[in-house]
């Protein structure tokens, strides 16, 4: 059964949303699937066009379905369908049989939410393009990309805004699995991404080594009485034996049900986000890597962080984050 069907292109029109408008018309091309174009941004810039008649003045947000900002969003709606003829001219793609415009006079985040909540939380995958910023910019700002996937709870795919990856095409695939239910999602996107685009598909797993606690002699730390909840008893290798027992069912799986050939397997020990990249880093023809969100509340990433922060931080290529609403939230 086709899992991505609904795509979401989250965009303002501008040159740094460029990959993602690519992106979103290559996959709904790919995976035949409808297509929504999200047209958002807070200020406009107003340039007299084709479109837009100079005396119509932007309206402010907080008076909406007034005349004038009727007026102003019919005029967006044909500005932003003129964009995508252009671009499917320039880069020689096909336009969707089934595409859907949206406008919001919103910043990415609230524009995306509104929407996604509009249709009720039907989108299979929302495309974002991820920018670059450096420390300050992040720690002051934050990121519109990570917070759009957190905020959503639909699978998010971040694509770079270098012009590097302006003719990305996913035919090296990556997903990085924990052999829990919280990756079980993001197998099966990842192998649906290598199914339709007959790309390579490598599961990977990293042994955690910060949630190994082995059978040390710590009574000069803890009080005689004290026994560790979670003192490992298998050895390193033991580990890796059942680990890559589990990961062999995986591939096995989605052998037979995605008709995949050929799949690579790896097992590494490490830190995780760590791993994840060197694994990257080792091997450049791979262009995707897919992971599962992980769960846990929000004050417990305030104070431990999250894994899929640091990833989409360091990660250098596109990144989808597998992730779907329950029916009983949305």
């Amino acid at each position: 059964m086709q899992m991505i069907k609904k795509i979401l292109c989250v965009t303002d029109l501008s040159q740094i949303s460029r990959n993602a408008e690519i992106a979103s018309l290559r996959l709904a091309h790919l995976f035949d699937s409808e297509l929504t174009i999200l047209s958002c941004g807070e200020y406009y810039s107003h340039i007299p066009n084709n479109y837009f008649d100079e005396n119509v003045i932007q309206p402010q947000p907080d008076f909406p379905h007034t005349e004038e900002y009727v007026k102003f969003l019919e005029q967006k709606k044909l500005e932003t369908i003129d964009h995508f003829k252009n671009i499917i001219k320039e880069f020689n793609l096909n336009l969707p049989e089934n595409i859907i415009y949206e406008i919001k006079l919103d910043n990415e985040v609230t524009a995306t939410m509104d929407t996604i909540e509009e249709k009720s939380y039907s989108y299979d995958l929302v495309i974002v393009v991820r920018q670059q910023y450096n420390f300050w910019e992040r720690i002051l700002f934050g990121s519109p990309a990570i917070e759009i996937c957190e905020e959503s709870h639909i699978s998010t795919l971040l694509i770079p805004d270098s012009d590097k990856w302006i003719n990305w095409i996913p035919n090296g695939i990556i997903v990085a699995t924990s052999l829990t239910e919280d990756s079980k999602l993001a197998e099966s996107y990842a192998s649906e991404f290598a199914s339709k685009s007959s790309g390579d598909l490598s599961i990977l797993h990293i042994i955690d080594t910060l949630n190994l606690h082995f059978d040390l002699n710590v009574s000069h730390i803890f009080p005689i009485d004290y026994v560790p909840s979670q003192v490992q008893k298998e050895t390193i290798d033991e580990i890796r034996n059942q680990r890559l027992q589990e990961i062999n069912k995986i591939q096995e799986k989605i052998k037979n049900e995605y008709n995949l050939k050929k799949i690579n397997t790896h097992i590494d020990i490490g830190r995780v986000g760590d791993e994840i990249l060197n694994y990257i880093k080792k091997r450049d023809h791979n262009n995707l890597l897919v992971i599962g969100a992980s769960g846990g509340s929000a004050l417990k990433r305030f104070f431990l962080g999250s894994k899929i922060s640091a990833i989409e931080e360091a990660c250098t290529i596109p990144l989808l984050i597998a992730q779907k609403i329950s029916s009983q939230n949305s």
